[in-house]
């Protein structure tokens, strides 16, 4: 009698659909996590259906608000906060390290599946094959892209170079190179060393070159520098 009286009244159908349309947000969530996670990347694959599904069920209960009670609800306004809302979310996976960004296209992915589940949440046949048809074009664009990405956005070669440098020097290094035009891409310490007082660093840099320049000249520039004390092309 009281499972009775609680679904009666309840419009089955609606539930179905509407418990599909998570269902349906848990796997799309889970394909583009599952690359971000694969990756080793700030938010991966449980961190993407999270917001994928909470997206959709936020979409649901607006709806569901609205279909109790029409003339006073605004259907946009509790969307409208997920959509501000996931900016947080994505500012805590981007990362800023010696004048190179990461976490951007996490960040930026993040955004894409809280539009689709919210996409999805709000129903409709043409809104399941507007985010399918996203997923299918956008994560083979992201995959490709990791492994050609380099040459395609930037049309440079990406050089690895092996530097050994005062550590108390290590913003000056960096300062330099921005000011050659030298774009860092990524920046990997390697180890710490003493020579005397003087305190080493050894890192490994990928990084860019401006038109014009060659990587015999940089390595060049770099070895005139005292507080540098190897530096080679890996």
């Amino acid at each position: 009698m009281i499972l009775a009286s609680i679904f009666e009244g309840l419009d089955t159908k609606l539930l179905i659909e509407q418990l599909l349309r998570v269902l349906a947000c848990l796997i799309i969530g889970g394909a583009i996590g599952y690359e971000r996670e694969i990756k080793s990347k700030p938010a991966g694959f449980v961190t993407f259906i999270l917001v994928c599904v909470g997206s959709c069920i936020i979409a649901i209960l607006q709806e569901n608000l609205y279909l109790d009670n029409p003339e006073a609800m605004d259907r946009s306004r509790i969307i409208a906060q997920v959509v501000s809302g996931i900016g947080f979310l994505g500012a805590g996976t981007i990362l800023y390290n010696r004048g190179a960004v990461k976490g951007i296209t996490t960040a930026a992915m993040l955004w894409l599946v809280a539009a689709l589940g919210i996409m999805i949440g709000s129903g409709g046949i043409a809104n399941y094959i507007i985010a399918l048809v996203t997923v299918v074009i956008v994560l083979p664009t992201v995959i490709i892209s990791r492994r050609f990405g380099k040459r395609i956005t930037t049309g440079r070669k990406i050089y690895k170079i092996r530097i050994l440098f005062e550590d108390e020097a290590e913003k000056e290094l960096y300062d330099f190179l921005a000011t050659t035009g030298v774009t860092v891409r990524k920046t990997y310490f390697v180890n710490k060393l003493r020579e005397g007082k003087r305190e080493l660093k050894e890192s490994y840099i990928y990084l860019s070159l401006p038109k014009g320049m060659t990587v015999n000249e940089l390595l060049e520039k770099l070895s005139s520098y005292h507080e540098i004390y190897e530096v080679s092309e890996v």
